[in-house]
């Protein structure tokens, strides 16, 4: 993407962009050379705070938020806008690519006459995808017993190997048992900020909620579909699923575009919202609780997607900031987003909006589909408080540590619970090394919320 977006800028400026691949095994003299040399950095969302509270990396000028800057930052989507660009109070980068949440599955599959009857108790009649993580277990698990083919065997594609896959599928899962979904319309009298802004960590207390009871249901029901998957996990899950190998998968909408161009799913997949929880466990007591309508639906953000940030050391940093505002603008990240292959999605609210969407090869109606489930899913409308991925300096030591235990819990069969108190005792251990009142203050600016209050 940078090579080909990157091209005409260069030739306007007549300069030339070199790309160093930057590689966190090699030794600590080359990863400084590498990250001294560099003028620009593309990194996740979840690394931007680590990066701009070690001042390592420039915070935007004011004149790009300007309402006349070509750049139109108020039409970026509201949460990269407002919250993953930002870090105490200031916009340290650009967003290059987003992401694009979805659940694919095997239509022609759910519909054909041999899995009707079982089904429809399951789905009800219009067959359009899972709606609870319940339904999406029972489906695996139904394909499961079987078989894609008549033979029983795997469902589900194969676990991410990377951790990010991991630590982003975790707490997909999560999102809809560990937090309520506060409405819009409701009064403020009847949620409490820790509805709003616990999830990690108790917004109050600042203890880590990791092994809290709607975390647990979370690890034990990724435990039940592990039974459908393949043992060994891939780089890429979605390939199971693209061979005819799987019968649901969670990925991201540019993947539909490699789908479609597949002979043998052409027309075959149906697309639906991430699924939501069946219940939710509250906040305070732990209890069980029922959701209100069809389920407990939440969008976990932030897990994906690719920020560009300008270094501290940089020599350029005026050009740095121009290449940068060019790929990010309105016409650019457009076309990154229709011509991703994989992993991307929408960075801008106009993006939500276009009327034409030919890049996914798809009918009006799934067409009509694609584009609602995103929009609910990226501009959270009707919710207060979407989930966001942990965005304090030291999370990586923190999904380090939480991808240790899920892999032993999801491969070698260790129990969710003890699991889960062992990562919350690590967690809390790393949290006194820092220092409790700044771990507390850097989970609230994690949220977007001043120090101190």
């Amino acid at each position: 993407m940078l090579r080909s977006r990157g091209r005409s800028w260069a030739l306007r400026r007549d300069v030339k962009i070199d790309i160093q691949i930057y590689d966190p095994s090699k030794d600590a003299e080359q990863q400084t050379q590498a990250l001294t040399t560099a003028d620009v950095w593309i990194i996740a969302p979840a690394d931007l705070p680590h990066w701009a509270a070690a001042g390592k990396v420039v915070s935007l000028p004011n004149t790009y938020k300007a309402p006349d800057n070509p750049l139109a930052w108020s039409d970026l989507l509201p949460t990269w806008r407002e919250q993953l660009v930002q870090w105490d109070g200031k916009a340290f980068a650009f967003p290059l690519f987003g992401e694009a949440p979805l659940c694919c599955y095997r239509s022609d599959l759910l519909k054909a006459p041999a899995h009707e009857a079982a089904l429809r108790g399951l789905l009800g009649r219009d067959f359009n995808g899972p709606l609870t993580w319940e339904q999406f277990a029972q489906l695996a698990e139904h394909f499961r017993s079987k078989g894609m083919s008549g033979q029983p065997g795997p469902s589900l594609p194969p676990l991410p190997r990377n951790d990010a896959g991991l630590d982003r599928l975790f707490y997909t899962l999560t999102a809809g048992f560990a937090r309520r979904a506060v409405r819009q319309e409701e009064e403020r009298s009847a949620y409490s900020p820790d509805d709003v802004f616990s999830f990690h960590y108790n917004f109050e207390t600042g203890q880590p909620r990791i092994a809290a009871p709607g975390f647990v249901h979370a690890l034990k029901l990724l435990q039940r579909l592990q039974a459908c998957r393949p043992v060994e996990p891939a780089d890429h899950p979605e390939e199971a699923f693209l061979n005819g190998q799987a019968v649901l998968c969670l990925t991201d909408a540019p993947w539909l575009v490699t789908f479609q161009k597949t002979p043998a799913l052409r027309d075959k997949v149906g697309v639906c919202r991430i699924p939501g929880g069946d219940r939710y466990f509250d906040f305070r007591t732990g209890q069980e609780r029922k959701p209100f309508g069809a389920s407990n639906w939440l969008p976990y953000l932030g897990g994906a997607g690719w920020l560009a940030v300008v270094s501290s050391s940089s020599r350029n940093t005026e050009a740095a900031f121009e290449l940068l505002a060019d790929l990010a603008g309105p016409k650019t990240s457009t076309q990154i987003f229709l011509g991703s292959i994989g992993q991307g999605g929408p960075t801008r609210t106009g993006q939500l909006y276009r009327h034409r969407w030919d890049t996914f090869d798809l009918n009006e109606k799934q067409t009509m589909h694609l584009r609602d489930f995103l929009e609910e899913t990226l501009l959270h409308r009707n919710l207060k408080n979407p989930v966001l991925c942990l965005r304090t300096p030291r999370q990586a030591l923190h999904r380090a540590v939480l991808v240790r235990g899920l892999r032993e819990a999801l491969l070698k069969g260790a129990d969710a619970e003890k699991t889960l108190q062992n990562v919350a005792a690590e967690w809390s251990k790393l949290d006194r090394e820092q220092g409790l009142a700044e771990h507390k203050a850097d989970y609230r600016r994690s949220l977007g919320l001043l120090a101190k209050e």
